[in-house]
């Protein structure tokens, strides 16, 4: 999961301020990217959990 953390952080950071490069940057700025893509992601994965309900069988009627 951490490198997943950290290839959103850097995007995030790249979408926010291109000019500048992550490696570059101060610890805490880059810390500040993490905590966020680490919500993002929580978030996502909240969002995927709410979308696949339980599979249920359904038998529709045909008539050919």
């Amino acid at each position: 999961m951490e490198a997943e953390i950290e290839f959103v952080a850097r995007a995030l950071y790249t979408a926010e301020d291109d000019h500048h490069a992550w490696e570059q940057e101060r610890d805490s700025v880059k810390d500040e990217f993490r905590l966020y893509a680490q919500i993002a992601l929580e978030l996502l994965a909240d969002h995927r959990k709410r979308q696949i309900p339980d599979a249920e069988i359904c038998i529709f009627p045909y008539a050919a």
